[in-house]
């Protein structure tokens, strides 16, 4: 078949069997091995399992990568306006503020710690994820559904993808009560959503992703307290609202140039 300038066939069913597949039989492997004695293993199964949607991502464009700079342009998006960069930086700031205000009683904030948590998870850990739910999976779906609905089931497939995770001893979900995760992976999703449509930039969803998940690690928050989820839900509705507008604005079904297969 020949392909036009950036038009993708996109994949849904492979991409969504095989990030499954590798991250939950990695987590398997994770279970069973002892990490004192195999702590290398250990670690290259976590990144791998991490890293899944990347890699699904990237195998399934092979044929896209010679397409006039297709992954340049996938991983850094278009040229923002200034509007465009001051809601993302909004967007940026004030999910750090928010746990940030509201950290847990004794708490202390350290930069150096939250750098180099923020660098481990863009390198090694969720950052990246984004190149595939948000890079691959999010335009695929806008092809034929709703912006918001397309949000939505990127968000429940990536929360259902982190199931395994509740029983990995040390992960940021062990332990978690699952519905207010899910609660908080869709409020997640809709602002990385927004990004994207503001830039088409997977490069500044793994950031995104990379620096909530830091600020998860070393901001710890009193998430029961009102306010907090109050700020975070407004977020969250701030961005679903951005989509509506960047939608109806550009009457965009994203990349309009591009085929959706199954």
């Amino acid at each position: 078949m020949e392909l036009k300038n950036r038009e993708v066939c996109y994949r849904p069913v492979l991409f969504i069997i095989g990030t499954f597949l590798i991250t939950w039989c990695c987590v398997g492997f994770m279970k069973r091995i002892d990490y004192d004695t195999h702590i290398g293993l250990f670690y290259f199964l976590d990144f791998l399992e991490n890293a899944s949607p990347l890699f699904c991502a990237l195998v399934l464009m092979i044929p896209y990568w010679r397409k006039d700079g297709f992954l340049w342009k996938f991983f850094l998006g278009e040229t923002g306006t200034v509007y465009s960069c001051l809601i993302v930086l909004i967007l940026f700031a004030a999910q750090f503020l928010n746990f940030y205000l509201f950290q847990m009683e004794g708490a202390e904030f350290s930069i150096q710690t939250f750098a180099i948590t923020f660098a481990g998870q863009l390198v090694f850990g969720g950052g990246l994820e984004e190149a595939g739910w948000r890079g691959y999976l999010f335009p695929c779906f806008c092809k034929n559904r709703h912006v918001l609905l397309s949000s939505f089931l990127v968000s429940i497939i990536w929360v259902l993808w982190h199931l395994p995770y509740f029983f990995i001893s040390g992960s940021l979900q062990v332990n978690g009560n699952f519905l207010a995760y899910s609660l908080i992976g869709v409020i997640t999703g809709f602002i990385l959503s927004a990004i994207y449509l503001l830039t088409k930039s997977v490069l500044l969803c793994m950031l995104f992703h990379s620096w909530q998940n830091a600020i998860v690690m070393t901001v710890p928050a009193d998430m029961g307290d009102m306010r907090f989820m109050l700020i975070f839900i407004f977020l969250g509705t701030a961005s679903a609202l951005l989509c509506l507008y960047i939608q109806k604005k550009k009457n965009i079904a994203l990349s309009s140039d591009q085929g959706a297969c199954l």
